[in-house]
This record gives structure tokens, sequence and C-alpha cells, in this order.
């Protein structure tokens, strides 16, 4: 009974540690890590899109100080080679920020997984 009661818990155990390894893979895997960067572009976004500028000059100083923090994340993320890109906001004559489209003012793009998702057929991907 008590080697019975032995193998259970030490099966439990195994269980046990094996999903908490899965689960911190999954955690610290690539595409986490990606999705943790997209959202911290579009928190750049939208903290820039609430800002509303007085004139050119303050215009000019909000897209600099967003630009920098939007190159941030790519070297916050570098693990996921993801490459920020700015796109600078043009001041509206009634004030506020014009946009004749809504992308996203800080945007990435995903370099590691262009380059994963065209390599030639048969061939692994390199391991890091």
């Amino acid at each position: 009974m008590t080697a019975a009661v032995g193998a259970i818990c030490a099966t439990a155990i195994v269980v046990v540690q094996t999903q908490v390894r899965d689960v911190a893979v999954d955690a610290g895997s690539y595409s986490a890590r990606f999705r943790a960067a997209v959202i911290a572009a579009d928190s750049v976004t939208r903290e820039w899109r609430a800002q509303a500028p007085a004139d050119r000059f303050d215009a000019d100083q909000a897209n600099r100080r967003y630009s920098e923090r939007c190159a941030r994340i790519g070297i916050t993320f570098a693990d996921t080679e993801a490459r920020p890109h700015w796109k600078h906001g043009v001041l509206a004559a009634e004030g506020g920020w014009f946009e004749v489209h809504k992308l996203p003012v800080c945007s990435l793009q995903d370099i590691r997984g262009e380059r994963e998702r065209f390599r030639p057929f048969g061939t692994e991907p390199s391991q890091p």
C-alpha cells in the first residue's frame, strides 16, 4: 500500500514538473515576446494620439519623444528581432493630429517571422 501511494506521488510530481516546464517555455517563446512588443508599440501609439500639441514646435517635440520610445521597443525586445517603424504625425489646422489613415504610428516589422516563413523548403530553422 505504501509503495502504491509513493508511486502515485512520484507520478504526480513528474506530471506537475512537465506542465510547469511547458508553461515556462511558452511564456519565454518568440511569439509571446513578439506579442508583448506589439502591445508596447500600441501603447506608445495610443499615448501619442492622446497628445494635443498647440503648435508645430510642440508637435515636433512629441514626434521626437515618441519616436525615441518606439525605437527603444526594438532594443528592449531585441531577442524577437522586431524592427520598429515610426510614422511622424502631422499637426492639423484645428489642432491635434491629422491622420489620413488609421495605421499605427509605432509599428513593428516581424523580421524573424518573415525569415522563417520564406526559408527554402526542406531546410530546418537555425537553433539559437
